[in-house]
């Protein structure tokens, strides 16, 4: 293994831990916290400061706080959140308490007044108090260096004093110490970024500025690489401090993709003509330590590389291929590889191979012009610039017949699509007519088949009442005639009752007058009147016989001229019934007749009406020629005229 391998295998080792001595040490240390006047702030301020107080007192003998009474005035007025300090034979007394206090001592002297949260270095009493975000830097009576933060401490050196060198804002070091990307001659890329931020504490000794302590903000995706002697260390983003003097700063590095555009150093082709390219670098730091091992940035270490890649490439390549350009419908061969494919292709692969050994990963290398280097290079790119204009001429020229071609032809499509739409909007103007025309007809017929159907309902409805009427005198008539007969047997019955009555007591009164006068002749003539009394009731049964007969008879009578009137209505309700149906079946014959009517004879009728009224009024030897048509088609129209006059049906069966 080579001494490189082994320096980079020491940097990698390192870089793989989370802390490193001299580094990030943000505690105080133990031989300051062993210093019996340290007092380190874990509550407050105040009772640190009482906490030193009780140990100067055991250690010392002497107090840090004042035994001064408050007066309600005079004296220095000790104001809420303020320190008064009192110079007693060169050490300090404060008082921590608000007032005012009187000083009747001859050994103390006022020295000042300051705020309990402000820094205090003075009479070898030293106090600070730092925020969250605050670092305080602070030198130890033996000139020892510790960071403090989001705490504070009071101290009081006897023999050297605690000094607090400057208190840093760690997340905010300022705009001045911020430190960019690195711009190299010839690149034009994009405004350098912020790849960190890096402050230095100094403390003057002897006129010279000596760092004591070093404060890093490393944004995120970035990196600090830090070097301890021959090794390199690697510290992720967020903050870092190192009070190691052995620790020393060497870069901030981006781990995000990075472009950059350059231009070449002039390269030869195969006929010796330089070119300078105009070149864009996208690439990605992998291994930042391996980076830092052999460059200070990455495009000095890509720099050489993609030289050497474009030289070696561009030096198997001729001048033709450079200044070859590409027609729309193709100029160039399908197996002549265009250089641009080919550079990418070889330049790439080789500058990524060299690459790699930095800890960098290219991404791409497009080349974005190239110009001719010297006078030989200048009238090749213009014979070159000529040729590549006439070929965009004749191109343009090309382009320019292609589009009026495809114009025309747009044109005739346009036309065809006319004539179809033309062809399509009268095809749906003739559908459209078709259908009012079948809609019109269809209407007239649907007229005449109403007016049909209302006839025929019509005549069957009168048929029908005719019929119910017929029924209705017949039953009538048959009802009067029943009710005529039944009167007259009611009068014969009663007429032959009344007479048989009347025979009856015209008998009971002879018989009584017959029996009177027989009792009067004192039974005188008894024979007489009992051959009286038979005589008198034979005559009248036979009186009352004969009075039956003609009762019967008249019954007879009364009944055969009921059955007489009731089949004279029977037959007129047949007739009338018969009258209805023939007229019924006349209007079904003329209907279907109707029916059979072609189109157009409502013409044919007018004609042959007009022929026949002309032939009426001419003599009856009188030859008539109609148009063009022979003369003997008069009987035709004659016939024609009887048919539309008769009905179609009616006219084909006479």
């Amino acid at each position: 293994m080579t001494s490189s391998d082994a320096k980079v295998s020491s940097a990698v080792a390192y870089a793989a831990s989370e802390k490193f001595d001299g580094t990030d040490d943000w505690t105080v240390p133990d031989s300051v916290k062993s210093n019996v006047y340290f007092v380190e702030v874990t509550s407050s301020l105040v009772v640190a400061l009482l906490e030193l107080e009780r140990r100067m007192v055991d250690n010392l003998g002497v107090h840090l706080i004042t035994r001064k009474k408050k007066r309600a005035f005079g004296g220095k007025c000790v104001q809420t959140g303020e320190i008064g300090i009192w110079n007693r034979n060169g050490r300090p007394v404060i008082a921590l308490e608000p007032g005012n206090y009187w000083n009747f001592s001859m050994r103390h002297a006022w020295q000042e007044k300051s705020s309990i949260t402000s820094p205090v270095d003075v009479l070898g009493l030293t106090t600070v108090l730092v925020g969250q975000s605050e670092a305080a830097v602070v030198m130890d009576p033996a000139n020892r260096i510790f960071v403090i933060r989001n705490s504070g401490f009071a101290a009081y050196g006897s023999q050297g004093c605690f000094k607090v060198i400057e208190i840093v804002d760690t997340l905010n070091l300022g705009e001045s110490h911020a430190h960019y990307e690195s711009s190299h001659a010839g690149t034009n890329g994009r405004a350098p970024a912020v790849l960190g931020w890096k402050r230095d504490v100094n403390i003057t000794v002897s006129g010279s500025l000596i760092t004591v302590a070093t404060f890093f903000l490393v944004p995120a995706n970035n990196v600090l690489i830090l070097q301890r002697g021959n090794e390199l260390l690697l510290l992720k983003a967020g903050q870092h401090v190192i009070t190691n003097p052995n620790t020393s700063f060497r870069g901030f590095y981006s781990l995000g993709e990075r472009q950059t555009t350059f231009r070449t150093q002039p390269a030869y082709t195969v006929e010796g003509v330089p070119v300078i390219l105009n070149v864009n670098l996208r690439y990605r730091i992998a291994d930042p330590i391996l980076l830092t091992a052999n460059y200070d940035d990455a495009f000095s270490a890509l720099a050489n590389p993609a030289q050497t890649a474009v030289n070696s490439v561009v030096s198997r390549l001729s001048y033709q291929q450079f200044m070859r350009a590409q027609r729309i419908g193709g100029d160039v061969p399908d197996h002549v590889e265009p250089w641009l494919d080919a550079f990418k292709s070889a330049c790439l692969s080789d500058l990524r191979a060299q690459a790699t050994g930095y800890g960098i990963i290219v991404e791409s290398f497009d080349v974005l012009d190239r110009e001719l280097e010297g006078a030989l290079g200048k009238d090749l790119e213009r014979q070159s610039e000529q040729v590549l204009r006439n070929q965009v001429q004749a191109t343009q020229i090309e382009l320019q017949n292609h589009i009026a071609t495809e114009t025309q032809r747009g044109k005739l499509e346009i036309a065809k699509v006319e004539a179809e739409q033309k062809k399509t909007q009268a095809d749906a103007q003739y559908y459209v007519n078709m259908k009012e025309s079948d809609a019109k007809y269809y209407a007239v017929l649907k007229d005449a088949e109403a007016m049909a159907e209302s006839s025929n309902l019509k005549t069957t409805q009168d048929v029908k009442n005719s019929v119910k009427a017929a029924q209705a005198a017949a039953e009538a008539s048959a009802l009067k005639t029943a009710q005529d007969v039944k009167n007259s047997v009611q009068a014969a019955q009663a007429a032959a009752e009344s007479s048989a009555l009347k025979t009856a007591q015209d008998v009971k009164n002879s018989v009584q007058a017959a029996q009177a006068d027989a009792e009067s002749s004192a039974l005188k003539i008894s024979q007489d009147v009992i051959n009286s009394v038979k005589s008198a009731q034979a005559a009248a049964e036979s009186s009352a016989l004969r009075n039956a007969q003609d009762v019967r008879n008249l019954v007879q009578q009364a009944q055969a001229s009921a059955e007489s009137s009731a089949l004279k209505a029977e037959q007129d309700a047949a007739n009338v019934v018969t009258m209805a149906a023939a007229k019924k079946q006349q209007i079904d014959i003329e209907t279907s007749a109707y029916a059979q009517v072609p189109v157009g004879h409502a013409q044919l009728m007018q004609l042959s009406v007009f022929e026949v009224e002309k032939l009426k009024a001419l003599p009856a030897k009188t030859i008539y020629f109609s148009g063009n048509e022979d003369s003997g088609k008069g009987n035709e129209l004659v016939a024609g005229g009887l048919k539309t006059a008769m009905g179609w049906k009616l006219a084909e069966d006479a």
